[in-house]
């Protein structure tokens, strides 16, 4: 009799692929966003998840440090999410009231598959992709969480949110039926680090406390004042001063029509903004459209030649590409701009990362000889990325010759406008305002 071997679950392979930003532009952009509107970051949309992450510190606070649920890797606040997304999805009807919560989708496939929820079936990078991870930067920013506990805001919304939700006794050492629900989610999330996962079944009682008491939109007006005071605290960026315009009429006026053309030009805003704006802001958003301007000649000159690429998939000369209008633009215009740029970058920190990396495309040359440099860029930016290195778009041969990868065949070229490469931030901050009544 032949014995069939013993199989384990099939791990997927690691991928080699790279997706994301392949010309290695986004660090610069994200570092002066983030000088202009510290903590807020772009996958941001609901401020209320500062409320949860400040409930979240409270409850976690009687943890010991150090506490590793059974998975090995999960710690207190991490399988406190996993009730709470679970929660949420169990409960909540309408998907509307759903709209930027991090790993439903998850959360919704455990519950079918009736399995619980935990590591393995949640987000791969939850520190990331999570609601604590997209919201820790701005609650440390806020003062919501310092140094992993609850900070003098984080108290103050925890008081808040308790008395309007007649949870009183949740914090502190009153009486109250707050002090009911605490336990019950304490005795969870215990279980929870024992089994490493959810470990409440569908008719659990405690499941309708996140969709009633910390819904996305359920935020009541004491508890959006001190989450309102905590995002328009002056002494950090600029984020009081952008929020004062964005929601001034004109500033209304304007996003409201950006949303409504669909373009969400955050230039368009910038332009309007800078003559308003205090002499500091004003250099930076200097700094931010110049350096957008060499994003999109860049970008647009890459997917001018991925689409060529893309429309017959044989191998390209790079002389043959140096005629794509992005090339010729981007070979002529990119030395013209790049002292400005760097000149721009240098108070805000950003001059000698700029150099280092783009130096390369500074010089002039053919658009063919160009075109060359800049997929030699783009392979050196892959092979950079952790942990070991990703494959570059394309293939190389021999004769020097290229053919794209078919993971990254185009059906469009480049946009060949003055639209923003990355974002600044405005959507999240409307959103923002939205939630927190600022405008309609």
């Amino acid at each position: 009799m032949t014995l069939m071997p013993l199989l384990s679950e099939a791990d997927p392979k690691v991928s080699a692929e790279g997706s994301i930003d392949p010309l290695g532009m986004y660090a610069i952009a994200d570092a002066l966003a983030v000088r202009m509107i510290p903590g807020v970051r772009e996958r941001q949309t609901h401020p209320r998840f500062l409320t949860s992450i400040a409930v979240s510190l409270s409850l976690c606070s009687e943890f010991p440090e150090e506490s590793i649920a059974a998975d090995g890797i999960s710690e207190p606040w991490q399988v406190f999410e996993w009730y709470f997304v679970e929660g949420m999805v169990r409960t909540t009807r309408d998907s509307a009231l759903l709209r930027g919560l991090p790993g439903q989708t998850k959360a919704r496939r455990a519950i079918d598959d009736q399995v619980p929820l935990s590591a393995k079936r949640y987000l791969k990078t939850p520190t990331v992709f999570g609601f604590h991870g997209v919201y820790r930067a701005l609650a440390r920013d806020t003062e919501v969480e310092r140094a992993d506990r609850l900070g003098e805001v984080g108290h103050e919304l925890v008081s808040a949110w308790e008395k309007e939700q007649r949870l009183e006794g949740f914090s502190g050492t009153s009486e109250g039926p707050g002090k009911a629900m605490r336990r019950r989610l304490l005795d969870a999330v215990r279980d929870g680090m024992k089994s490493g996962a959810v470990a409440r079944k569908a008719g659990w009682a405690g499941w309708q406390f996140f969709a009633d008491h910390l819904g996305i939109y359920g935020a009541g007006k004491r508890e959006s004042r001190v989450i309102a005071q905590a995002l328009l605290n002056p002494e950090k960026g600029f984020r009081r001063e952008v929020i004062d315009c964005l929601i001034s009429r004109e500033g209304k006026n304007l996003w409201s029509s950006e949303q409504k053309a669909k373009s969400l030009s955050e230039r368009r805003f910038h332009e309007w903004l800078g003559p308003r704006a205090s002499h500091e802001l004003r250099q930076l958003l200097d700094a931010i459209r110049i350096y957008e301007e060499f994003c999109r000649l860049l970008e647009d000159a890459f997917d001018d030649c991925l689409y060529r690429l893309s429309q017959h998939q044989i191998r390209f000369q790079p002389s043959e590409l140096g005629g794509l209008t992005g090339v010729r633009r981007a070979a002529q215009r990119i030395p013209e701009i790049f002292g400005e740029v760097s000149e721009q970058l240098s108070p805000f920190g950003g001059a000698v990362r700029f150099q280092e990396v783009f130096s390369s495309l500074a010089e002039r040359l053919s658009p063919a000889e160009w075109l060359e440099r800049l997929l030699d860029h783009h392979c050196r930016i892959q092979y950079s990325k952790p942990p070991a290195g990703k494959a570059p778009w394309f293939d190389r041969f021999d004769d020097g010759s290229y053919m794209i990868r078919t993971a990254y065949i185009r059906e469009t070229g480049g946009r060949h406008d003055d639209h923003y490469v990355h974002a600044y931030r405005t959507q999240s901050l409307w959103s923002f305002a939205k939630d927190l009544g600022w405008v309609k």
